[in-house]
């Protein structure tokens, strides 16, 4: 009897310590297919770099992109990406957006970086001019997309990434309440790949993604938004190509994540605003 005893309880604690290890593995494993490389990241973002605009480029191959450099969406935010990921260019696109864009703000991303906005409107986009660089061998377009205060949004809470910046301005306005509201709009767009929303077409937006993953850390991760917040970043976390930026769609194969589309500055950007939300 004394036995069975001490053999039951030998028994108990290898099936706990075999338990263990299989939690502690899959935990771990689970959270390896939720990262994204930072120094990847960084090292695309730099690699877009087009020195005589100090700004980056738009994209890496889809045309006309390849060939244009926004001032907003795309340097706005990737300043503050790069300076997150500890790289001097972020510091360097600011001071160039400061001096010759004013700031650089659009009316829409700016809640990202901490300034509340007026509402949607429709947008206009300013060509600033050309500029030839000796680094890609290619002339560029500078161009200014920013809101149109004449032509406001009827439509806009049609929009998941329209409906991540609202939600986000009601928090810098303080007023949890609208911005839950906004939040749950959102989650209720969420069809469990991806944002299925008034723009889409077949192919699932990364970018919208990273909104939702960003707006979810700023709220305090909710509990009802946990599904869509893990969804968010398994895709994330597929869609990083070699070359480290975050491509910018996906589809859904046979229940797998097919990548779709460019890598590009502004989705890697707001990757890296969502998935490191303090300077590393």
């Amino acid at each position: 009897m004394k036995w069975s005893i001490k053999a039951s309880i030998v028994f108990i604690v290898v099936v706990l310590l075999i338990s263990t290890s299989f939690i502690t593995y899959h935990w771990k494993s689970k959270q390896e297919k939720l990262t994204v490389n930072a120094s990847a990241l960084r090292t695309f973002l730099e690699s877009q770099y087009v020195p005589e605009a100090g700004l980056l480029r738009a994209a890496v191959t889809a045309y006309p992109d390849n060939e244009t450099i926004y001032v907003a969406n795309d340097n706005l935010l990737a300043a503050r990406a790069l300076t997150l990921l500890g790289s001097p260019l972020g510091k360097r696109i600011k001071e160039n957006l400061d001096e010759n864009y004013s700031g650089g703000w659009n009316g829409k991303a700016d809640v990202l970086l901490g300034r509340p906005i007026k509402g949607f409107f429709c947008s206009e986009t300013e060509v600033l001019g050309k500029i030839y660089s000796q680094k890609f061998h290619s002339e560029f377009t500078i161009k200014y997309e920013r809101a149109n205060l004449s032509c406001r949004m009827d439509d806009w809470q049609d929009y998941a990434d329209l409906l991540a910046y609202a939600a986000l301005n009601e928090t810098l306005n303080r007023d949890r309440t609208k911005a839950m509201q906004f939040y749950r709009s959102l989650i209720g767009m969420w069809d469990g790949n991806g944002f299925r929303d008034k723009a889409f077409k077949g192919v699932y937006q990364t970018y919208k993604c990273a909104l939702f993953v960003y707006l979810h850390r700023i709220l305090g991760k909710p509990r009802e938004g946990e599904k869509v917040f893990d969804g968010c970043m398994e895709a994330i976390s597929r869609l990083q190509a070699p070359n480290g930026g975050i491509r910018t769609g996906y589809r859904i194969e046979n229940g797998g994540i097919i990548p779709n589309g460019d890598t590009n500055t502004e989705t890697t950007s707001m990757v890296v605003l969502a998935v490191y939300p303090t300077p590393t």
